[in-house]
């Protein structure tokens, strides 16, 4: 295990990405070179515009299908990092193939390709997720990177499409990563890089990619949008999940490429709970106009059902101080505004 520092160059993959523009901001002014790959030129040209200032430290190629065989053959030439964040995500279908072949393949597919060309790799950092941790049939618990969603994987393979697309999305993830440590395993004295995986839970702030309108927002943001316009309301209000910033987990992406001791991890990485309803009440104390106001107070005290250890990104990643979900909230609200969505006007 080595500790790669700039300016050392970085494969991104899906670097049009809500997380993954982040990620190439982070690696960028660390000082790092960034290669990112994309499906299309034309539709990531904004990429080209808002790293113009860096130069030849910023390049894109096209990978049209992650999935094919031999897809990053030429993408992996003469990087040293790989930073693979390109997975679908999305609640948009109830077919288990629509997410599970593309980041099960894509995750093995670029592997592959760092294996067979990849001489200059040395660390792939996996944007897994904390789906692939946690299991929702056993709360309420404490969870940390021993952890495996096996529930969900187990759920797919014996209902199919009649588990929920979330359910679906957490075997995706859970099946991608054990893919990648898998054929860690498997070729273990055939390479010549370590495997970090950051598992961060939803990811929420503004995005650094253009969506003119509310059906092109990211599937994380959308959580915040739908519940200040009132799209969830009694229970659903009552509903929990846990968060991180955006800049956050970009940041972890850069530590866990320079330092040593992160070579072999899983490391979690979040910034803490939630209810739904708490977006409603901090909207109010910031007087956000013209939102849901669901249920005040109601969630005020309530105990969490899901707990993540987060000592090993304080001490392998020395991550900054979370950032208060207020000021979250208070940041998504501007970009709404600034992109014209329905309910929010600058």
């Amino acid at each position: 295990m080595v500790a790669i520092s700039p300016p050392a160059k970085v494969l991104v993959t899906g670097a049009n990405g809500y997380l993954a523009t982040w990620v190439v901001k982070k690696y960028l002014e660390a000082g790092y070179s960034v290669r990112g790959t994309v499906r299309s030129l034309s539709k990531s040209a904004f990429l080209v515009d808002k790293f113009a200032n860096y130069g030849d430290r910023f390049e894109l190629v096209v990978v049209e299908d992650i999935t094919k065989d031999g897809a990053f053959d030429e993408a992996v030439r003469g990087v040293d990092v790989i930073a693979h964040t390109a997975s679908p995500f999305h609640y948009r279908s109830n077919n288990p193939d629509d997410l599970i072949i593309p980041a099960v393949r894509g995750t093995t597919s670029i592997l592959n390709s760092a294996l067979k060309h990849g001489s200059n790799v040395k660390r792939v950092v996996l944007t897994s997720s904390v789906v692939a941790i946690f299991d929702l049939t056993s709360l309420p618990r404490i969870f940390n990177e021993s952890d495996w969603n096996d529930a969900s994987v187990e759920a797919v393979k014996t209902k199919g499409s009649a588990v929920s697309p979330y359910t679906i999305y957490q075997a995706s993830k859970t099946l991608a990563e054990k893919a990648a440590w898998q054929f860690v395993a498997a070729h273990k004295s055939e390479i010549s890089w370590d495997l970090v995986a950051i598992n961060p839970p939803w990811i929420f702030g503004p995005s650094l990619s253009p969506a003119p309108t509310v059906d092109d927002i990211n599937t994380s943001q959308r959580e915040i949008y739908d519940t200040l316009t009132g799209a969830r309301t009694g229970a659903q209000l009552r509903g929990e999940g846990t968060w991180v910033h955006v800049a956050v987990v970009a940041e972890a992406h850069v530590r866990a490429t320079h330092a040593v001791a992160a070579g072999g991890q899983r490391i979690l990485v979040t910034s803490g709970p939630f209810f739904y309803q708490d977006f409603l009440d901090l909207a109010a104390e910031l007087g956000i106009p013209n939102v849901s106001r669901g249920e005040p107070g109601s969630t005020k005290g309530l105990p969490f059902a899901i707990t993540l250890e987060t000592k090993k990104a304080e001490e392998v990643l020395g991550l900054m101080p979370a950032t208060p979900l207020k000021d979250v909230l208070a940041e998504s609200v501007e970009d709404f505004k600034a992109r014209g969505y329905a309910g929010f006007t600058a």
